[in-house]
């Protein structure tokens, strides 16, 4: 059996903890059978703006509850956020409600500040209780381990991951702005609230409000724009703080689209087994909206998704999962482009080199680009392929 070998990334030369007024860790409290690091804390000197999108699923984790009724009740005001790995707390009922308040009031205590300007995170398995005796343990060493340096943010980041095969960081510095993030998911991934924890934090000066005006723009092409396996996840959360160090210009909505779009991107290269990332774009929609059912309907194409994993060029797997959409008014006006190959124009294919298409599917970026002739509308869908690895991984995954 094929077994690609992960990729590597060199890391980012900033993460969360260069950010001023941040420090972070994480430790090992024995919550995964691993032993690897599974609780982390991010911490402020003082408290920050932020804002967050959660997971849209019915069945929604006890810390997504609590984060969204804490930031509504702080006006945005973030002090701290403790995250625990091995365990989603989901489906937990009252006990995992219990437990989840219990991980912000005791952070709260330690650093004297109200519990609502508390956030907590939590994946892992669903369905199991937290064993609370470590969680307290691993919380207490974590207060004791903050740090402001380069590690301490990468400590912070192992501690968040579950199935992932490797670290997901990014950062930028453009316009005297400095921001930089990191996030956990491979598995369980659908374009809703992708299924991930991601934190993003910038310098920039900015309000609370303003950033949860700016979130579902940013979303709308990263954490909303990529799948795995069309399975939303119970404890989703992406957040966003800004510290407020730097003066900040109209320009800065870039830098934090720019990191979040390269971080849903790792995760789709991760994609549990994954050896690429196809972006799919969709043009000439009759609406965005209509253009993102395209993009999505091809993106969860399993026949689709293993053709990109065979380096196959097999245009009719795009072109009928594009037919299948009944929002396409003209079929016949479809042209389809593979790596900047036409494949498909005006109903029929057209005449391409197979072999230097498979060819140029072998790359870690592959292009699909559906133009349609029905309006000005359009999307995009970061999706990765689907192999062998992929099955193995989820059919050995206790849940």
């Amino acid at each position: 059996m094929h077994k690609p070998a992960p990729p590597t990334f060199p890391p980012a030369p900033l993460t969360l903890t260069s950010i001023a007024k941040l420090k972070a860790a994480g430790v090992r409290a024995g919550i995964k059978a691993s032993g690897n690091p599974d609780v982390a804390l991010l911490v402020a000197d003082t408290a920050v703006a932020g804002a967050a999108l959660f997971t849209q699923n019915h069945f929604a984790a006890a810390p997504v509850a609590l984060s969204k009724a804490h930031l509504l009740r702080s006006g945005g005001q973030v002090r701290a956020v403790v995250i625990n790995s091995g365990n989603a707390n989901a489906c937990t009922g009252l006990q995992g409600e219990k437990d989840a308040l219990e991980m912000c009031e005791r952070v709260a205590k330690a650093l004297a500040c109200p519990v609502e300007q508390v956030l907590v995170c939590s994946t892992g398995v669903i369905g199991q209780k937290l064993p609370m005796d470590k969680v307290r343990t691993g919380i207490d060493a974590a207060l004791a381990e903050l740090g402001s340096d380069v590690e301490a943010g990468r400590r912070f980041l192992s501690a968040i991951m579950t199935t992932d095969a490797y670290a997901k960081e990014a950062c930028v510095q453009a316009d005297g702005l400095t921001v930089a993030g990191v996030c956990k998911g491979a598995g369980m991934i659908e374009p809703n609230m992708a299924t991930m924890l991601a934190f993003v934090a910038t310098d920039a000066t900015l309000r609370a409000e303003q950033l949860a005006r700016a979130l579902p723009r940013i979303a709308q092409q990263s954490f909303n724009a990529v799948h795995v396996d069309t399975h939303t996840s119970t404890n989703d959360t992406f957040l966003a703080l800004a510290t407020g160090t730097s003066p900040t210009g109209p320009g800065w909505e870039k830098p934090l689209a720019q990191v979040s779009h390269r971080l849903a991107w790792l995760i789709a290269r991760d994609g549990e087994g994954a050896t690429k990332v196809t972006t799919i774009s969709v043009r000439g929609a009759a609406t965005d909206a209509d253009a993102r059912l395209v993009a999505r309907a091809v993106a969860s194409s399993a026949l689709v998704r293993t053709a990109l994993f065979g380096n196959d060029p097999n245009w009719g797997r795009f072109v009928s999962q594009v037919g299948n959409v009944p929002q396409v008014r003209n079929p016949r006006g479809l042209r389809c482009l593979l790596q900047g190959i036409e494949v498909f124009k005006a109903g029929e294919p057209t005449a391409f080199d197979r072999a230097q298409a498979s060819q140029a599917m072998r790359a870690e970026d592959v292009a699909l680009e559906l133009e349609l002739s029905d309006g000005q509308g359009k999307a995009m869908v970061m999706t990765s392929d689907l192999g062998y690895r992929y099955v193995e991984v989820n059919a050995e995954y206790t849940t």
